[in-house]
């Protein structure tokens, strides 16, 4: 026999010993790949034998030294080991999902793993997957901590996606979990793209505020208005947070572009009328409180701050005539009727106010107010009863 055929009978020997090496891991292959096509129209139980011949397969591949360690083995086992915790529903998930993160680990750091970089991408998207199918039952149930569970699990496979960190974040919420609704939520700051983006801030915001950390609320609150200047609810948040916390002046600008995009909501009036008020624009701030009542004749809070308003700007006027010395009567007199036309003017909205809301003890106040000015003790009396049948 010529060299030249031994030299081929031998390549042709080495080439079936190799293929007979690598025949269960063939074999794993071809099963897994035939239980994967009916997965994908959606009969998974249907290919159940396939994969468990895939398992058989992949597991002697597993512990033969021809084949152990090669990522290929131990990634198409974590595919294995990941459909069984996707499609087991008799407790033994848990091994199996165990075993799938063993095999991931071991496809990472074996020979060709980064041809196998997909395939192991697809083994820990289905293993998140059992996780969010876990985590939606809790949830519809209202089993709100073992959903956040779940869903905190599935960013273990699947580090930084947004979908799981959204769902584990209103988990929280529900669970009361703040500290890790919070958490969960910073991390979705950082993609534009999401399409909850918008809600994340204005929950961050009140999240914030549920945790008495009034001064993050306001950022968030102004981070998102800034990015999201169509949003309504975001920007009544700012608002509301900067006039609770006395930022008066610095959300005047943010008011009057809201009352641009709608001019007839009565609640931004009143907030500007706030604004300016605090800002030492009376004049302003009562026309605007005067435009609240307009659109909203019911706005109770118009009223109070409105009539407020105008009664201390009669009050002012007294406080000071009462400075001018005793020889300046006439001055007096004339200062004296200048701020009674003022109180004056502002008594049918103190009235006001304590119809619309008889049990507003500011609106009350107010209205006392007024008639201690005018000297009138069998009003203040009647009205000291009222507020005192508050208590």
């Amino acid at each position: 026999m010529k060299i030249k055929s031994l030299l081929l009978i031998a390549s042709l020997f080495c080439s079936v010993v190799a293929f007979a090496q690598k025949g269960e891991l063939n074999r794993g292959k071809a099963s897994y790949s035939k239980f994967n096509e009916v997965k994908q129209i959606g009969s998974a139980e249907l290919g159940l034998k396939d994969l468990e011949a895939a398992k058989t397969s992949l597991e002697k591949a597993a512990e033969n030294d021809k084949t152990n360690n090669l990522s290929e083995t131990w990634t198409y086992l974590a595919l294995v080991y990941s459909d069984y915790v996707l499609l087991d529903s008799t407790g033994g998930a848990d091994e199996y999902k165990q075993k799938a993160l063993a095999a991931i680990e071991k496809a990472k750091s074996t020979e060709g793993a980064d041809e196998q970089a997909e395939n192991i991408d697809v083994a820990a998207k289905t293993l998140a997957q059992a996780e969010l199918t876990v985590g939606v039952k809790a949830f519809e149930n209202q089993d709100f901590a073992g959903a956040y569970t779940a869903f905190a699990k599935g960013l273990e496979y699947l580090p930084g996606d947004t979908l799981f960190s959204y769902y584990a974040g209103l988990a929280a919420i529900n669970a009361q979990d703040y500290p890790n609704a919070i958490e969960k939520y910073k991390t979705l700051l950082d993609h534009d793209d999401f399409s909850s983006l918008s809600q994340v801030y204005l929950d961050l915001s009140r999240l914030y505020l549920m945790q008495e950390d009034t001064t993050s609320a306001i950022q968030y609150a102004k981070e998102g208005s800034a990015k999201f200047p169509e949003n309504q609810e975001l920007a009544t948040q700012n608002i509301e947070l900067n006039l609770q916390a006395g930022n008066e002046a610095e959300v005047i600008a943010d008011i009057s572009s809201q009352i641009e995009k709608d001019p007839s909501n009565a609640v931004l009036h009143y907030y500007h009328g706030i604004a300016l008020g605090a800002s030492g624009q009376n004049d302003e701030a009562e026309a605007a409180y005067k435009k609240s009542i307009e659109l909203d004749p019911q706005s109770v809070n118009a009223y109070i701050n409105l009539g407020g308003l105008m009664l201390n700007k009669g009050i002012e006027v007294f406080r000071e005539a009462s400075k001018l010395p005793a020889n300046e009567q006439q001055k007096y007199n004339e200062q004296a009727k200048i701020g009674n036309q003022l109180v004056d003017e502002a008594l049918p909205f103190l009235e006001k106010a304590t119809e619309i809301d008889p049990t507003s003890a500011v609106a009350w106040q107010n209205l006392r107010t007024y008639y201690q000015l005018k000297e009138n003790t069998e009003k203040v009396n009647e009205i000291q009863e009222k507020m005192n049948s508050l208590n």
